[in-house]
């Protein structure tokens, strides 16, 4: 695993792993468990680190408690907002707040650009979605216009790509349980990913066929939330995570593994 390309064939296949790993130790009470899930994090955002940087320089990566040296390539297909929403959760729930203010660092525009430079295209509130987390995190006064306008495009009568029943079940629920989150709102925020997490068991519960695939293992969105809801509570009394759920995983929630080694 040398480049940028290399760690994109590998991605899906580390975090397919760590989703088995949780869906054979629900509550991350494993070191393992946690080693499989902080590994992907790290080849998501290596990803990125590589596929910014000028092409052909060194970046070092820490993966799988490794020091690397890999080859940035500069932008490519799968610089993509897909990956960024993947690498930018994941960063939150191993609580990496340098990798995740990175990620913010990466313009919308590039992620349009480079991910679609193959002809995939992604609906356009996805691009609003992120530029709002963008803003958030940063502190853009952007925030409100752009998770704004990724509710409204998101609706399933506005999006080009995806079922309604995807856009229902799946999208807006993370982003209406975001916007209670930006809003500071602790009861509206628990009944929101309380929702939010009884729709993404629907939907993934449908049918058998659904029901068979590890898609349904964890939420990756509202679990990334229930982390930064879970530390928000130590320095904002006022605000509290009440909601427990087999598809939180205590001990990614509760961070019970972080600083175990060296992320």
């Amino acid at each position: 695993m040398r480049t940028a390309n290399s760690i994109d064939s590998v991605l899906s296949s580390l975090y397919l792993d760590a989703r088995i790993s949780l869906a054979l130790d629900p509550r991350a009470a494993q070191l393992e468990t946690w080693q499989a899930w902080t590994t992907s994090m790290q080849v998501a955002h290596a990803l990125f680190a590589l596929s910014t940087a000028p092409e052909g320089t060194g970046v070092e990566c820490v993966i799988d408690r490794r020091p690397r040296r890999l080859t940035a390539t500069g932008p490519r297909y799968f610089t993509n907002a897909g990956h960024w929403t993947q690498a930018f959760f994941l960063a939150l729930t191993c609580r990496e707040e340098e990798r995740w203010k990175e990620l913010c660092r990466v313009p919308v525009d590039l992620l349009r650009e480079a991910g679609e430079s193959k002809g995939t295209r992604y609906n356009t509130y996805l691009y609003h979605w992120i530029a709002a987390l963008q803003a958030f995190i940063l502190h853009r006064p952007e925030l409100v216009d752009e998770l704004t306008a990724a509710m409204e495009l998101s609706a399933p009568g506005r999006a080009e790509i995806g079922a309604a029943e995807t856009l229902d079940k799946l999208v807006f629920p993370q982003m209406n349980t975001f916007l209670k989150f930006a809003q500071g709102d602790s009861d509206a925020f628990n009944d929101a990913l309380a929702d939010g997490l009884r729709l993404f068991r629907d939907y993934h519960t449908a049918s058998e066929e659904r029901a068979a695939k590890i898609d349904g293992a964890v939420p990756l969105g509202l679990l990334a939330l229930a982390c930064m809801a879970y530390d928000r509570s130590h320095f904002e009394p006022g605000f509290r995570l009440e909601v427990e759920s087999g598809y939180l995983p205590k001990h990614i929630v509760e961070r019970s593994w972080y600083g175990e080694f060296p992320l």
